[in-house]
């Protein structure tokens, strides 16, 4: 991820008409929502947003099917402005949510319950704690404050500040994520790296070592100028400052769990693979050489790229970048007791590119990993899911009181929108496979509904696949050491509910891919989403490897892997097949299924035909060394020169101009 968040006040993209529209017939019922949306928007310039009156005239738009999940945009007065970076709710059930343009805001449980500003002044906020409605905890970037507001008139007017030991320059990309608190009080929070786009000078600000990620280690797009950025920092009840782990690039989301267990989601770029779920303990690596120069002791000519391999922890569940998203956020569980559906306990995460992740955690011999799912996103419209779409740029999440996800979303990073959603369920459980977990044998899957024998019980309604990824200093990974894994048994359950896959050979340091596209439930339905991902870090008998689910490249080894010699370029259907499989591995995150990309950001084939006006050349140099400016990230490290060129072919054809 090149720019988490883009300045403040470049990147607004405008509200697109036609996607109010978008889920609604038209001639006489558009006329209609249009006329309710003027009557919306009188009501909510007429008044500070009575809820319950606009959630009527929210559902009357968009009647509610039975579909599974329900998607509503949450109305906030037009003085309650900027992209939302933080969500959380008081113990009374307040919704409190923090703007990056400094503001913290309220809205009161119930059906009287009105907007109302807590506190401002703020340094873009991106984390809240919220011990009442007149007690908040809130990380912005120079510190951790508690805003009280102690007289009782709804706005904060005293600010102590906790704690805040780590360094700030003038860098825009310096961010402090968080906020995560465990049962003894203690406050976990992270101090991103600076982004070696922007070179604003930090002087007068304390270093350690060289300026210069180079001098360092190896060339990194991000550094750590000022202490502790790039680490999980704690601050204890009473304030006192804690470097906690290391390794970290743009930790975006930070969580403990019901267990009390940290975990984090950082983001893929240079010494980054992938994106991921990480669980961090007290001392670990996970990864970026950036911010060891605050590491005690550290030197850097004593230190290799090959050395912190060694000591190298990765995610517990990674999210293979594309199909799993492109940037994640702040990880959220399900512990609603079954409000929000059969997942009670798993883990759900909204990522920049209008996806959200669903995850689920095992502890295998001692160490925590697990598996990941498509839940809900991209601007295909899903069959299970009514109401509004997504908004790309929601990282923030939190679950409220009633069990609904409310997803925070800013502007930034070259696309996202601003705006606040719920998502609600209705209480039909769409197919799925609710869980994937390692067995000595290979895997067990349970669905959501009962599967018909016919296909549960057959082993080529299973594709299994491996992979993993180089550790180096470069923007990311390709998928390297791929391999086919053969199912040879399947034993289900009489109830349909539930199945185990034996597999010809496991191998820890592996992610595996399942993919179910042809098994049908007992109504003869398909499954919702038919894709998901298995880290395997450990095996049941403990057996693992060095580096996790990474290995070194090996000397002399093109960084590619084996994909230089990519499709035969005289075969057009061989050509065009690859293109699309690498088009929806790792350009459909951000430049949808359909090709038109998001507002404000990734490019729109379909409806900018300019797009695709370049010639190939030029083309491929985009893909290759990507465009910093615009979001666009280097692919150069992870696509083939020969799957440049399919991917361009495949662009070409899918949504250039037909001849």
């Amino acid at each position: 991820m090149t720019r988490l968040f883009a300045r403040r006040g470049i990147t607004r993209p405008a509200h697109c008409p036609q996607e109010s529209a978008r889920h609604h017939d038209h001639g006489a019922r558009l006329r209609d929502f249009l006329r309710r949306d003027r009557i919306l928007a009188r009501a909510r310039r007429a008044t500070w947003t009575r809820f319950s009156a606009l959630v009527i005239l929210i559902t009357a738009v968009s009647p509610l099917a039975q579909a599974g999940y329900r998607i509503e945009n949450v109305p906030y007065p037009p003085a309650l402005r900027g992209g939302i970076a933080a969500v959380t709710f008081s113990p009374t059930g307040t919704l409190v949510i923090a703007t990056r343009d400094g503001e913290v805001w309220m809205r009161p449980a119930g059906v009287d319950g009105r907007w109302r500003r807590f506190a401002r002044g703020l340094d873009e906020p991106m984390g809240l704690v919220a011990d009442s409605d007149r007690v908040v905890i809130i990380a912005h970037r120079p510190e951790l404050l508690r805003a009280t507001d102690a007289d009782g008139d709804g706005e904060a007017e005293t600010f102590e500040s906790i704690g805040g030991q780590w360094g700030l320059e003038p860098n825009y990309h310096q961010f402090f994520f968080g906020l995560g608190r465990d049962r003894a009080g203690n406050f976990y929070g992270a101090p991103s790296l600076e982004s070696q786009g922007d070179k604003a000078a930090a002087t007068q600000l304390p270093t350690r070592g060289p300026r210069d990620i180079t001098d360092v280690l190896e060339p990194s797009g991000h550094r750590s100028e000022t202490p502790w950025r790039g680490w999980i920092v704690r601050i204890t009840p009473e304030g006192k400052f804690e470097p906690f782990a290391s390794g970290f690039r743009q930790a975006n989301g930070i969580a403990l769990s019901p267990d009390d267990e940290l975990f984090v989601t950082d983001n893929q770029g240079d010494y980054k693979p992938s994106t991921g779920l990480l669980h961090v303990e007290r001392g670990d690596f996970h990864g970026h050489a950036a911010s060891l120069k605050w590491e005690p002791d550290f030197k850097a000519t004593t230190v290799t790229t090959e050395s912190l391999w060694q000591r190298l922890k990765t995610p517990a569940v990674v999210f293979p970048h594309g199909p799993m998203g492109v940037s994640p956020g702040e990880p959220v569980w399900d512990v609603s007791g079954g409000k929000f559906g059969p997942y009670a306990g798993q883990v759900f995460v909204g990522d920049y590119s209008r996806l959200v992740v669903r995850a689920t955690l095992e502890k295998i011999a001692g160490a925590w990993q697990g598996a990941c799912f498509p839940f809900l996103g991209r601007n295909e419209a899903a069959p299970y899911a009514t109401g509004e779409r997504l908004k790309a740029g929601a990282t923030r999440a939190a679950f409220g009181p009633d069990g609904s996800l409310y997803l925070a979303a800013t502007a930034g990073w070259g696309a996202g929108e601003n705006g606040l959603q719920r998502i609600s369920w209705d209480g039909q459980a769409t197919p799925e496979v609710r869980e994937l977990k390692l067995t000595a044998r290979g895997f067990h899957l349970t669905f959501t509904q009962p599967m018909a024998a016919a296909s549960l019980t057959r082993p080529a309604s299973y594709e299994l696949n491996r992979f993993r990824y180089y550790y180096h200093y470069k923007y990311g990974s390709p998928w390297i050491d791929e391999a086919k894994v053969t199912v040879t048994a399947v034993h289900a359950a009489a109830d349909g509910l539930s199945a185990e896959l034996v597999v010809a050979e496991l191998q820890p340091g592996f992610i595996y891919e399942v993919s179910v596209p042809t098994l049908r439930s007992a109504a003869g339905e398909p499954l919702a989403n038919p894709l998901g991902y298995y880290t395997a870090n450990r095996l049941l008998n403990g057996e693992r490897t060095v580096g996790g689910t990474t290995r070194r490249p090996q000397l002399n080894e093109n960084s590619l892997g084996a994909k230089e010699a990519g499709p035969d370029a005289s075969s057009p259907g061989a050509l065009l097949a690859t293109g699309e499989k690498i088009y929806r591995l790792y350009c459909v995150a951000c430049h949808q299924p359909d090709g038109r990309g998001v507002a404000g950001g990734a490019a729109n084939f379909v409806d900018d035909k300019t797009r695709l006006n370049r010639t190939d050349a030029e083309l491929i140099d985009v893909i290759a060394q990507g465009r910093e400016a615009k979001g666009m990230p280097a692919f150069g490290a992870m696509i083939a020169p020969a799957q440049r060129r399919a991917i361009v072919a495949y662009l070409r054809t899918t949504f250039g101009e037909k001849k």
